[in-house]
């Protein structure tokens, strides 16, 4: 069991630390003693976490419980401890930062500078032309502007671009969509998320990160409700955070089962393998056949049959007997 170096100040936040001490992997003990480098505004530091930033962690996700049309938020143990794993494993929550020689790093102030007010030059008369200049100046004047005729071609202004027609935009278009559609988007785990939710694309992906089973996209807003998980977001290397849940890994089969209840089936994605779990689905009971209309089934309950007499035109029969002769019994 690993000793994590966690001040504690209240019975909280020794429930907390107990539970973490009893249930977090080497991994993670590691992250919570030692840090994770991290990199901010060009440079790398040390973000360590507190029980202390926890907690105004966990006060932040009851009150985004208690805004789901309740007027308070009652939370499960198991939840709490789960906000715990999930706070002090995520690298992107922030807790007190250190520069890399062991300094609290405190971010200096802008500084601000005195507004400029500039002042323009005032307009300088032109100034007076020489003789030589006058002269000059006036034979530019006098000189006859040159006339091209009607039949001489214009030369072409090779300053002016040929004109774009409309399918050559569209196809300039379409090379570009294509290219940015072939470079990948977000980061490898993503990537390799959506491949599989692409070979399996009617199923919820459980994709298993650290300690934490974590489900992404619509499917993670579509069983956030039903599970009575926050919906978050992760840095997944696009423009926006994407939807996650997550639940942890050792009561992670309480919610695989709720969630095959639903009807949904689940593929658990863990290192290079994927197991798929199906929907829960009744069983019609075994029938014990007494004759042609009566059967007992598993609880010994006997279940009666009602049968129609049917009439049938003879001659249709015999034409249907010499057809069907083997799939067809008649009595």
């Amino acid at each position: 069991m690993p000793t994590l170096n966690l001040e504690t100040k209240d019975k909280a936040q020794e429930v907390i630390k107990e539970y973490l001490e009893n249930s977090a992997s080497d991994v993670l003990a590691e992250k919570i003693n030692d840090g994770v480098i991290i990199e901010k505004d060009g440079k790398r530091f040390i973000n360590k976490k507190t029980l202390d930033g926890f907690m105004k962690y966990a006060c932040a996700e009851a009150r985004k419980q208690a805004e789901k049309g309740k007027n308070n938020a009652c939370i499960e143990d198991s939840v709490v401890f789960g906000w715990a794993v999930h706070y002090f494993e995520e690298n992107s929550i922030e807790g007190t930062l250190y520069n890399e020689d062991g300094t609290e790093y405190k971010p200096s102030a802008p500084k601000q500078s005195a507004p400029i007010n500039p002042t323009l030059p005032k307009p300088q008369p032109k100034p007076q032309m020489s003789l030589f200049e006058l002269m000059d100046e006036r034979k530019k004047t006098a000189e006859p502007v040159k006339e091209t005729s009607k039949d001489e071609p214009k030369q072409p202004d090779e300053n002016i671009n040929d004109e774009i027609s409309e399918e050559e935009q569209q196809e300039i278009l379409a090379e570009l969509v294509a290219e940015e559609e072939q470079k990948p988007a977000g980061s490898p785990m993503y990537r390799q998320y959506t491949d599989i939710q692409r070979k399996y694309p009617d199923s919820i992906i459980a994709y298993r990160l650290g300690d934490f089973y974590e489900v992404f996209g619509e499917n993670a807003a579509k069983i956030a409700e039903e599970l009575d998980l926050t919906l978050t977001g992760r840095n997944c290397g696009l423009d926006e955070r994407v939807p996650m849940v997550g639940f942890p890994y050792h009561v992670a089969e309480t919610y695989f089962n709720k969630l095959t209840d639903c009807g949904y089936t689940v593929v658990v994605a863990e290192s290079d393998k994927c197991v798929e779990l199906l929907p829960k689905i009744q069983i019609e009971p075994e029938k014990h056949w007494v004759s042609d209309t009566v059967y007992v089934d598993n609880d010994g309950v006997m279940h009666e049959i009602e049968e129609t007499p049917t009439c049938y035109e003879s001659n249709s029969l015999c034409i249907l007997q010499e057809f069907f002769s083997e799939e067809l019994i008649l009595r």
